[in-house]
């Protein structure tokens, strides 16, 4: 059986190529980022960053609302356990969750009917 030493100059030698590589990466994703953005012809800037923020509230209204039925289905979930132990306590628990899993569930449809 041979041993192989790790000796320096491979290691710089490794390095220095996983270097280039990110370096040839990131040019190549900058590059590509400059030639697929879309070039906005209004006449008012206004409008550009209001579709930019309505993007941003779309993603995080998507965001709650998947974390609300995570929430909720625990509760659910935690609710079914409850209901074998004698302790109130935990059934108490477990309905604050599917209150609170619900109220994220639909607190992107709230927003929407407060801003509007």
């Amino acid at each position: 059986m041979k041993v192989i030493k790790n000796n320096k100059r491979t290691t710089r030698n490794r390095a220095s190529v996983i270097g280039k590589v990110l370096t040839a990466v990131s040019i190549a994703m900058m590059i590509q980022l400059l030639f697929v953005l879309p070039v906005f012809a209004a006449p008012d800037g206004a409008s550009v960053i209001q579709s930019g923020f309505s993007t941003l509230l779309d993603i995080v209204k998507a965001l709650v609302s998947a974390i609300g039925t995570i929430v909720l289905l625990w509760g659910l979930f935690e609710w079914g356990t409850s209901l074998q132990s004698p302790n109130g306590a935990e059934q108490s628990s477990a309905f604050k969750r599917i209150g609170g899993g619900l109220v994220m569930i639909l607190a992107p449809q709230l927003i929407s009917l407060f801003i509007s």
